[in-house]
């Protein structure tokens, strides 16, 4: 494992470093004694050099030596000798590597690579890990990828950072833009379905490891199971594109929690294919929320079931609870809740919208359904905007929705707003804003 400061592998390693000179030195110094007293013949047999030696010459100290098994047959330099050579120049390679990267523990993960065994790794985030430059990134999905491993555990260090740099490619993204032909890194930490069995990124200790600055999303699971996300913060400018904090799909059984999230993009989204998700104990902002979507688009068939979002702490973002999906989508979103949920300064803190689109308003085609979706004990502010909005498509695709004790009161002290279109359902215990279309 590499230490954090370049510098104390000189303090720690400079005396081994030494003694493994002074021992090549002496081996050295010894197979000239033999080339010394070895006679013509010996010497041409073996090809020893005798223009090093003297009757003066303070290699021949009168003491005997025999000849040695380790002396070469081409050449001065035995193996011994040569080993020991070749791992002080390694070992001065190690030294000068480490003192390239900079002083406070900064390491550039393209000057360095490891492999596991394939079974099992538990790695410590060490100082700062920062991504290669954007030229680096031709013809490369992922800048960090845990694959084919089982029983996998990150933790952090004191400063474990992974620093994305995405700053070169928020400044060129591609959405929007048709001349772009280079789009950024898909992720900069990804989980993937070859990674099978138990998966953890999480702290120990006091420090958690921390993630900023990535291209795209930050954390991605992808087609895995039992993965535990916990202790992590994660962050990039509020305004940085497609920046998720962690993005789930096609997985089940993740759980995310007591982390801090703040980033361009949802703090958590969980799109199709995945179930038993649990998201707990998140403060989130900046950010557009936690979001369940975008489910169904170009008319693709979503299934998403048995997502649990508890005791978040919504800060400055966009929106709060949010279920997205597109018209035309088909299959269903289903037996989803929020529960304990608090909003300080949101715009939209409770959101279903299934006519989620990036430019335009697209009439009716179908919807992807969306039932069983509870909200409870939900506090806090808004600002200038919709405190609950439910806007569903018009085929009934939104149905047993429920809403229990809900507070959210505006941040200047003005009305609260809230539409409700095409929902059905309930609500119970004291509701703020009402929702007209509930009964």
């Amino acid at each position: 494992m590499w230490e954090r400061n370049p510098r104390s592998l000189y303090r720690k390693n400079g005396k081994a470093l030494q003694l493994a000179i002074e021992l090549l030195e002496r081996e050295a110094n010894k197979e000239a004694k033999i080339a010394c007293h070895a006679n013509e013949e010996d010497r041409l047999l073996r090809r020893l050099p005798v223009e090093r030696c003297s009757s003066d010459s303070d290699l021949t100290d009168g003491s005997a030596y025999s000849y040695d098994d380790d002396a070469p047959p081409h050449g001065i330099i035995g193996i011994r000798t040569a080993i020991l050579f070749l791992a002080a120049l390694a070992w001065c390679s190690v030294l000068a590597a480490a003192a390239a990267g900079e002083v406070d523990g900064v390491f550039n993960v393209k000057d360095y690579g490891a492999r596991g065994d394939g079974v099992t790794d538990d790695t410590k985030v060490m100082g700062t890990i920062t991504a290669p430059p954007a030229g680096a990134w031709s013809g490369k999905n992922y800048w960090l990828m845990f694959y084919k491993v089982h029983g996998l555990t990150v933790t952090g260090g004191s400063t474990g950072l992974l620093d994305g740099r995405g700053w070169t490619w928020w400044r060129n993204k591609c959405k929007g833009y048709a001349d772009c032909v280079t789009k950024a890194p898909t992720v900069s930490t990804n989980i993937s379905k070859y990674s099978v069995g138990g998966h953890e990124l999480r702290r120990r200790g006091a420090a958690p490891i921390q993630k900023k600055d990535s291209p795209q999303m930050h954390i991605a699971v992808s087609q895995s199971s039992k993965v535990h996300l916990t202790q992590l913060t994660i962050t990039a400018p509020g305004d940085s594109p497609n920046t998720d904090g962690v993005h789930i799909s096609q997985s089940e059984n993740v759980h995310v929690s007591r982390s801090t999230i703040g980033t361009g993009d949802d703090c958590v989204s969980i799109s199709s294919r995945s179930r038993f998700v649990t998201v707990d104990g998140i403060v989130c902002g900046p950010g557009h929320g936690v979001s369940v979507g975008s489910l169904g688009r170009n008319g693709a068939t979503a299934s998403v079931e048995y997502i649990d979002v508890k005791n978040v702490h919504f800060i400055n973002t966009t929106n709060g609870a949010r279920i997205k999906t597109w018209q035309g989508g088909k299959g269903y979103a289903k037996s989803i809740s929020f529960t304990d949920i608090k909003f300080t300064n949101v715009d939209h803190p409770v959101v279903i919208n299934q006519f989620y689109v990036d430019h335009h308003h697209v009439p009716n085609m179908g919807a992807v359904a969306l039932s069983n979706i509870t909200y409870k004990n939900l506090r806090g502010t808004w600002k200038h905007k919709t405190a609950v909005d439910f806007n569903c498509g018009e085929s009934g695709s939104c149905t047993n929705i429920h809403v229990n004790s809900v507070a959210i009161t505006a941040a200047d002290g003005g009305r609260t707003v809230s539409r409700c279109q095409n929902a059905q359902g309930d609500t119970s215990g004291y509701v703020y804003p009402k929702i007209p279309c509930l009964k």
